[in-house]
C-alpha cells in the first residue's frame, strides 16, 4: 500500500493584530492536514506587505525574499 503525504508552507501577517502599522509575520506548516502556526518574531510594515511578493529593496524586504526563495 503507497502512503500520500501532503505538505506546504505559507508566509502570512496577523493583520488584525497590528500595532502602529506593523504586523507579525507567521509560517504556517501543514503536513496531511495538521496544521502549525509558527511566529517568526519578525515585524513588517503592512503597506509593503504583498500576499505574493515583498515590495522594496530595505533589509525586511530582502528577508521576506529570503523566506520566499527558502520554500
Amino acid at each position: 500500500m503507497k502512503s500520500q503525504n501532503n505538505f506546504s508552507i505559507l508566509i502570512s501577517i496577523n493583520a488584525s493584530r497590528a500595532i502602529n502599522n506593523e504586523a507579525e509575520i507567521f509560517v504556517r506548516v501543514t503536513l496531511n492536514q495538521k496544521r502549525a502556526k509558527i511566529s517568526l518574531k519578525r515585524k513588517i510594515d503592512m503597506n509593503s506587505w504583498d500576499k505574493n511578493k515583498y515590495k522594496g529593496n530595505s533589509q525586511q524586504a530582502c528577508l521576506n525574499k529570503l523566506f520566499c526563495q527558502s520554500y
